[in-house]
């Protein structure tokens, strides 16, 4: 390769890290208002980095001193201290308090299941003062929107999380509502028939619009309708997909008949007086399964799980306020822990960029451009990914990191000893690589087959930590082979190849 076509490969490859690098680290407001966030400070940190969001939940006729305080007297004569918290004794005598501490701590137990169905790098469902459930789930911030320089992200993020915490802790039955007093039906004939929700069963739980609600099933079991719920993802689209009993697909036939026939035709799934899923639904429906769609990923999460709950018999025994306030913490290890991890980062890619250059003379400039580049890749896979990166997901990052500077490590002690043979140093990379090739190719497929099974089989923040080292260890093999190719682009227009790699030439005199 000519030195003109190694100088222009070299620049090009230069610019793009740069333009990369960029983007990927520096923030820059655009105006006085519009500011444009870098890629590291878009990713979603865990909780460890930018805190929980937090809430608990109070059975009905419980209520804190705060509340308690703000009671007339009259009122106040009715409650009593339990704990930290006080009971409506009207509501409540010793053997059903007894019954409500016991439900309470049942509650937790399914609460704990529901989230931890999730997939949250960590959470916690713990029973305070015997009689209210404290939940708290990673904020899922950036750092943008952890440090204020996203309040459109902030806002986001915090109403997933509040969203989380509102559907997931959903108490009571499965019932399918409209928000029509009454339907009238024309049949095929032109005869018209009126059906009445209202009359069957009327629930105070108004909509945004404000309208109440009405059971459109009648008192009927809703959750024998079906048989299993679930989500899944599409790129952008998330669809909750219902799979019916035969006794809930004929149900639910005629209920869609309803439906169809209605001024709002729209069915409401409500578990409790909580809303967690719509269907507009314009004509009969009459399959064994149907497909929603939610408005994100999470939602449909968070419907799925809580509809598969109950219909699994996991219903909450008691009946709950509803979440009103949901508060957020700083970061677990700290307010600053996401910077310092950040330079902490920095420093030890500087520190093997240092110590390649020092030990390999230019040949350490190759391995510097990959350290560089896999350092990108990361940054960028988890932003796109959006894996949740917490410090366990970094440290793996990492393992890959060092399983690329080990594999360059032995492919280049190979060259050396090759070379100290007598062979020139072209001949000398040619068999290094063809001599560590099963070594380096058996310590990546290894690493894959481990990190595919933590993504497949872990759940949370060790799902997150097999998805980054399946990317990790990819990236590490596609640059350990990338490594070759800038060895030879850089190398090429020099004459003394053996000092470009830190090597001397051997030279046998003869006897």
């Amino acid at each position: 390769m000519s030195k003109v076509k190694s100088t222009v490969i070299t620049v090009l490859l230069a610019l793009a890290i740069v333009v990369a690098a960029f983007f990927a680290t520096i923030s820059f407001p655009v105006g006085e208002i519009y500011r444009i966030n870098s890629i590291s400070s878009g990713i979603h940190l865990g909780a460890d980095l930018s805190g929980y969001a937090y809430t608990t939940i109070y059975p009905e006729g419980v209520i804190t001193a705060e509340e308690f305080s703000g009671l007339s007297k009259e009122d106040a004569e009715n409650y009593e201290l339990v704990g930290g918290l006080y009971v409506d004794r009207a509501e409540y005598d010793d053997d059903e308090l007894a019954e409500l501490k016991a439900n309470v701590q049942s509650d937790a137990r399914i609460l704990a299941d529901r989230f931890g169905k999730k997939g949250y790098s960590s959470y916690s469902v713990s029973v305070e003062d015997e009689l209210s459930i404290r939940i708290s789930v990673p904020t899922n911030f950036t750092y943008a929107s952890y440090k204020g320089n996203d309040s459109q992200s902030h806002s986001t993020d915090l109403s997933t999380a509040t969203a989380s915490l509102t559907t997931l802790s959903a108490d009571g039955k499965l019932t399918l509502r409209t928000v029509d007093s009454s339907i009238e039906q024309t049949d095929a004939d032109g005869n018209t028939t009126t059906y009445n929700p209202r009359k069957d069963d009327l629930y105070d739980t108004a909509l945004v619009d404000g309208s109440n609600t009405y059971s459109i099933a009648g008192t009927d079991d809703v959750s024998e309708y079906l048989e299993s719920v679930t989500s899944t993802t599409f790129g952008t689209t998330t669809a909750v997909t219902l799979n019916f009993t035969e006794e809930g697909q004929e149900s639910f036939s005629e209920i869609t008949t309803r439906a169809a026939s209605s001024d709002s035709q729209t069915i409401y799934f409500f578990v409790g007086d909580t809303q967690v899923l719509s269907f507009n639904c314009t004509s009969t429906v009459n399959l064994r399964s149907i497909s929603l769609q939610a408005s994100d990923k999470s939602a449909g999460e968070n419907s799925a799980i809580a509809i598969q709950s109950v219909i699994s018999g996991q219903s909450l025994s008691a009946e709950y306020q509803a979440v009103s306030n949901v508060i957020t913490s700083t970061a677990a290890a700290g307010d600053s822990a996401a910077l310092w991890m950040f330079i902490g980062s920095v420093v030890v890619l500087a520190a093997l960029i240092v110590a390649s250059i020092v030990r390999y003379k230019r040949l350490g400039g190759v391995n510097a451009l990959v350290i560089l580049i896999f350092a990108l890749v990361i940054v960028y896979a988890l932003y796109l990914l959006a894996i949740q990166t917490t410090m366990a997901v970094v440290l793996c990052s990492f393992i890959g990191l060092a399983l690329l500077m080990v594999s360059n490590g032995v492919v280049f002690t190979e060259v050396k000893r090759l070379v100290a043979t007598g062979r020139t140093i072209q001949a000398s990379v040619k068999e290094a690589y063809k001599n560590v090739l099963m070594t380096v190719t058996d310590m990546h497929i290894v690493l894959v087959v481990v990190s595919i099974l933590l993504a497949a089989v872990g759940v949370g923040e060790v799902a997150a930590c097999g998805l980054i080292m399946v990317v990790a260890s990819v990236a590490s093999y596609v640059l350990y082979w990338f490594t070759r190719l800038m060895w030879y682009v850089l190398s090429a227009p020099v004459r003394d190849k053996f000092a470009f790699a830190g090597l001397k030439r051997v030279v046998y005199e003869d006897d």
